[in-house]
């Protein structure tokens, strides 16, 4: 038992079956639970005036509320350097142990492994546990592919308990922290709020998802990945709502832990091609073209819609993020490591380990059985946006446009600008660039 502890929140901004902060509750006489915009990482991608960050804001303010309705004292939000503010607190206020849940990007790692060894020169305990995952990535023996990775992954025996807390605790008491309060005022990001995941949960984790879930027109995906990078729930509570219902959506989940396992396992191929003999394709270093898909500007009205989704929303569709990056990747032969910082700086469930495999995934580069992936934005407009509302949603300009010349602006005049690139002559070009034949 510790007299005094800190509990560090991080991406796991609630109360209910938070692992390591239930842990932090039974082994501690007096808690203070914190939470830290860390400069090394707001000043470099999260700008804290636009509406990415109200979402995070908003959090706080429930969770805030969370631990109000626990014990009387509530959240305390920093904005500092984790490294200096942590040794700067436990020395303050006597803490004897520093509980925070595990976290798994090479910063947040290294970040962590810095402040571990600092407090211990002073005898005080940095403990952090396994909650952002239901399985560890040194706890599936490595794989490359998803599909063997998988059938290893569902033999684990993870933990589905979900811890409640239920004990009260003396909260520490410490002074103001003027600094922090202007940046968790409250301004509701206009597309997800917090009551809306707990609409969508049980909603959309049904046996109709596989069949809906990659029509662009129809609001049948969960949008759940921002409240899943936050964990506004718990892993452990969504599986076991999903594992009797639709397994397709468990195998949704295991892809993300299978990213954070070939980071563990392969990080030197974080930001190089997976594939060896991929690292000799010439990407083009255009900047007139990557702009041009940045702003919406290709005329391919469905990579359009789903770029302008983005920016509008900070959320994109996932049938919409396979076309917009291998029309990026294999029309244009644009370098995937340049729209992998766009989707950083506007993405709101951006996860830095998820986001980078996905993305050489995307642009054939990664370690998969199909040699290569080239979607026809025509096809995919046809199939998944049929009557084009999706497209007309959020490029009103062809509104009045016959649905046939929006699905295929090559071969049709819209009354929109013409293409930046031919589809039918880029995917030949690619396919010698990539070495690869059909067969």
């Amino acid at each position: 038992m510790y007299k005094k502890s800190i509990f560090w929140f991080r991406q796991d901004l609630r109360t209910y079956d938070n692992v390591w902060l239930y842990n932090a509750v039974k082994n501690s006489e007096k808690l203070l639970v914190i939470f830290i915009l860390d400069k090394n990482i707001i000043d470099d991608f999260l700008w804290l005036n636009d509406k990415k960050f109200w979402f995070i804001r908003e959090a706080l303010e429930r969770l805030d509320s969370e631990i109000k309705s626990l014990w009387w004292e509530g959240l305390k939000v920093f904005y500092d350097k984790p490294e200096i503010l942590i040794p700067e607190l436990t020395k303050k206020y006597n803490i004897n142990a520093v509980f925070t849940n595990r976290s798994y990007w090479n910063y947040w790692k290294k970040r962590d492994e810095s402040i571990k060894n600092t407090l211990s020169k002073s005898n005080i305990e940095f403990l952090s546990y396994k909650d952002y995952l239901l399985v560890e990535p040194w706890e599936v023996e490595q794989r490359k592919v998803f599909t063997p990775f998988y059938k290893l992954w569902q033999k684990v025996d993870f933990d589905t308990n979900e811890y409640k807390i239920t004990d009260k605790i003396d909260s520490i008491k410490i002074e103001e922290n003027n600094e922090a309060k202007d940046y968790i005022s409250i301004e509701k990001h206009p597309y997800f709020t917090m009551d809306f995941w707990v609409k969508r949960l049980e909603k959309y984790i049904t046996n109709d998802y596989d069949l809906y879930r990659n029509d662009l027109d129809k609001d049948w995906t969960s949008k759940l990945s921002p409240y899943l990078r936050f964990w506004i729930f718990s892993v452990r509570q969504i599986y076991n709502l999903a594992k009797n219902i639709n397994q397709h959506f468990v195998s949704e989940m295991a892809w993300r832990e299978f990213w954070q396992h070939i980071d563990y396992y392969f990080p030197e191929t974080k930001k190089i091609e997976f594939q060896e003999n991929k690292r000799h394709i010439k990407w083009r270093h255009d900047e007139y073209l990557f702009e041009k898909w940045c702003n919406w500007e290709t005329w391919y009205p469905v990579v359009d819609a789903a770029m302008k989704q983005l920016v509008e929303t900070n959320w994109m569709h996932w049938r919409a993020r396979m076309i917009v990056s291998s029309f990026l990747t294999k029309d244009l032969l644009i370098d995937w490591r340049w729209w992998e910082n766009f989707f950083k700086k506007h993405l709101l469930d951006y996860d830095e380990n998820v986001n980078y495999w996905n993305w050489q995934w995307w642009a054939s580069v990664w370690a998969d059985p199909k040699p290569l992936r080239i979607f026809n934005p025509v096809l995919q407009s046809q199939k998944f946006d049929s009557q084009a509302k999706f497209i007309k949603k959020y490029i009103p300009e062809l509104i009045n446009q016959n649905t046939k010349a929006i699905h295929d602006p090559i071969d049709n005049e819209l009354d929109y600008t013409r293409i930046i690139v031919n589809h039918k002559e880029a995917q030949r070009e690619t396919r010698l660039v990539y070495k690869w034949e059909k067969d």
